[in-house]
Formats: C-alpha cells, structure tokens, sequence
C-alpha cells in the first residue's frame, strides 16, 4: 500500500544519505594513501544497494512530473552498461501517437547503437529499442487510424517524408528522410512509454498474435520477411544462412511461403533445431562433401549472418542454379565475387533493408493467418544487461524480448531488487 511505499521511499533515501557519506570517506581515505587493509566498504555490492536506491528515488519523483516523462534504459555514454534513466518525452504534436510499453524485443541493432558502429547515429543519452509492443495512451488530433487502448507494434523506422518516389511506391524505408525509432536522438522502446511523431508508423497488432513473439518481427522479421514475398516464387527453393535470430524467423516465413527450405551452417549442433522450424534439408557448410553433393541446388540463399569477422561468402555462390540470388540482409563485411564465373551462370547479388508500410501490414496478417511467432527468450526490463550480455555471444538461436516492469507499485521494488536486493542497515 501508500504506507509501504512511502516507508521503503525513505530507506531509499537514507540509504543514498549514508553512501554520500561512505563515499566521501572513501576518497579521503584513498587520497591518503593508507594500508589497504583499512578500507571502507565501498565495492560492487555497495555500488548495486546505490543503483537500486536511486531507481526508488527516480519513481517517486516520476509520481509527482508531469505526463511528459517517463523513465527508460539508457547508455550515458559509448559502450556503458545501461542504467535507469529519468527524460522528458517529445510533445504530441497532431500526428504523434504515445504507446504505453509492454514489450520489447532486444535486437543486434542495438548493440551496434550502444557499442557505437553506427556513429553519429546514436546520441548520449541512447534510450534504445525498436522493436515495440504496446498500448495506446494518446494520440493527436490528426491521428483517425488509432485510439487510446488499443494494441499497436513499433518497428525500426517510425517516419518518412510521405512525398518521395519511393514513398509513393510503399518504399518508405527507400526514403531520403527516413527517421528512425531509435537513433539521432530520439528514444526507443527500453521503456515505459515512448512517443513517435508520425502515426503512420505505429501498427495495429492482429488479435491472435501474442505480443512477446510478435515484437521481434517489428524488425528482423520484416528484415528477412521482405525479400523472401519479393525476391522469391513458390517453385524455389530457398536456402537460409545462419541459423541465429534472423535465420529461425527466416525460415518459419520460407516454410509457410511454401519453399522448399535448406538450412545452412558451420555446425551440425543446430540441425534439430532447424528442421523444426521448417527446413527440409540441412548443411554444414565446413563440410567440403555436403558443399559439393548441395552444388546447383538452391534458387536463392538468404544470408542473416550478422558479423565483423571476414567471411568467405565465394563458397557460397556454387550452391547456386543458374539465374539464382544470393541476397544479404545480416550486418557483414565487405563480400568479394568473381564476376567473371558468375556471368556464365548469370547469378544475382542483392541485399534488402527492413520494408515499407505495406510490407510490415502483409507480414502481420500472414502471421497471423499462419501461426507464426519468433521463438523468444523473454526477461524482465531491468536485467537488460544480462540480455545484451546474452545476445553478445553470438550463440542465441532465439530471439531476445524485455517485458515492461517499469511501474508503480511492488514492481519499483523488483526492479531495485534486480540490481542490489535490499538496503544496508548502517
């Protein structure tokens, strides 16, 4: 109740109080340089009960702001672990729509944000997440396709100029002024609320998705559903490269496009996995002998493979019939062809980027109509750290989600609990 809450506030801040004080002792006692046996107590414990003090703290001043903020995950700086972070959300204008988030996905783009591969694209601050799901709170006044409570996905791009050619066409992703959910300073959906100011971009989410599994097709699920429906025939058949988050979303849509499916990667550990998803064939491709038995079998590969290590993607093209694709939708290095063997063979080198507006409407129904869910690993916002950590070793042969458990109530204590249970008594 109130009186818990107000009880646990003040702990909270006695305890900030107190490692104030600890604090200082500690950088006095540091700058005169004695025996380290006489340390104080300032450690890793100690830096967690502060983080989850100040997460209390950061709630009880969100009760009494105003509706315009709110508080995210944030990287302060370059490469830094994320931490609970208090911000003003843009003003509504008429065409802003504001979600309420529930869930999450966690994708490799993030990553690239947080480390700094894209650059000036991220800005500190960087509240990222774009892959959303979520609840209506408000929209503005030009807004008719949606109304507060209902149940709406935010993917990787959240603007276009609506004007262009390639908008015209339902190539928004095409567009020169494309805006992204969660770059150039605007914050994504590591979250409890966030607001993006065109509405055109916030989908309505079929009635028998489930919200956990659908968040990651807001992204890599358009990433691989959009040349599989535009580069790709029924005859096929298809290969799928890299088996990870990409790779298994890719194949479940191949399956259901009534391709034949061929999974592919350097290790055999995988196969099981694959072949429930959907793959009819399986190879290993170190192994020189399945590479040549698989040679001139494949119309079009797709490659998800997402890496700053050198690949040798030449192996790849023998597996390829004459007119076939390979098509790169994965983060990777500079690829090398002979074009020369290529020409008699006339064999296509394409990539593809997310979708338009219409792309994401198509994939969503044809989920819903099929059945067709990422296969996830969900976990509580507050340990995003953990995910990130997870996502980095590269072994995930799923597809991370954060649910929302930023909220009132005992949940502000679950989330100072997932970064330092309890409050020293001192």
């Amino acid at each position: 109740g109130a009186a818990e809450g107000n009880t646990i506030l003040q702990r909270a801040l006695l305890t900030i109080d107190s490692m104030e004080v600890e604090l200082r002792a500690e950088g006095e006692h540091f700058n005169s340089q004695a025996a380290s046996d006489a340390l104080f107590s300032v450690d890793e414990a100690w830096g967690k009960n502060l983080v989850g003090a100040l997460i209390l703290e950061l709630y009880s001043e969100l009760q009494n702001d105003d509706k315009d903020t709110t508080i995210g995950f944030a990287a302060l700086a370059q490469g830094e672990d994320l931490v609970p972070f208090k911000y003003r959300l843009p003003d509504m204008t008429p065409t802003s729509v504001e979600v309420k988030v529930e869930y999450c996905g966690l994708c490799g783009s993030d990553d690239h944000l947080i480390v700094g591969d894209y650059g000036e694209y991220a800005v500190w601050p960087q509240v990222c997440g774009h892959e959303v799901v979520g609840t209506v709170t408000q929209v503005g006044t030009a807004v008719t396709t949606l109304k507060a409570g209902q149940r709406v996905g935010v993917g990787w791009q959240s603007s276009s100029c609506h004007d262009c050619e390639w908008c015209a066409r339902g190539d928004e992703q095409l567009c020169s002024s494309v805006g992204c959910t969660c770059c150039e300073g605007n914050k994504g959906g590591f979250a409890d609320r966030m607001r993006i100011n065109d509405s055109q971009f916030c989908y309505k989410i079929p009635d028998a998705l489930s919200s956990a599994e659908v968040a990651p097709l807001l992204c890599g699920g358009q990433t691989v559903w959009t040349p599989l429906n535009e580069q790709t025939k029924s005859s096929d058949r298809v290969g799928i490269l890299g088996l990870g988050g990409l790779g298994h979303m890719a194949i479940k849509f191949a399956k259901a496009l009534g391709r034949e499916v061929t999974a592919i990667s350097s290790s055999a550990s995988k196969r099981a996995d694959a072949l429930s998803h959907g793959a009819s064939r399986f190879l290993v491709h170190t192994n020189q002998e399945e590479m040549d038995a698989a040679a001139s079998s494949l119309d079009f590969i797709l490659v998800t493979i997402a890496t700053n290590k050198e690949v040798d993607f030449a192996k790849f093209f023998p597996l390829l019939r004459p007119r076939g694709t390979i098509c790169f939708v994965g983060m990777c290095p500079p690829i090398q062809a002979d074009v020369f063997t290529l020409g008699f063979t006339m064999n296509n080198i394409t990539t593809s980027n997310t979708g338009g507006k219409k792309d994401m409407v198509q994939m969503l129904e044809f989920c819903a109509r099929h059945k067709i869910g990422a296969s996830v690993a969900v976990s509580p916002l507050s340990e995003i750290n953990t995910a990130i950590t997870a996502l980095r070793t590269g072994e995930s042969h799923f597809r991370h989600v954060l649910v929302n458990d930023v909220s009132s109530g005992s949940q502000h204590r679950r989330m100072a609990s997932a970064f330092g249970s309890g409050f020293p008594s001192r």
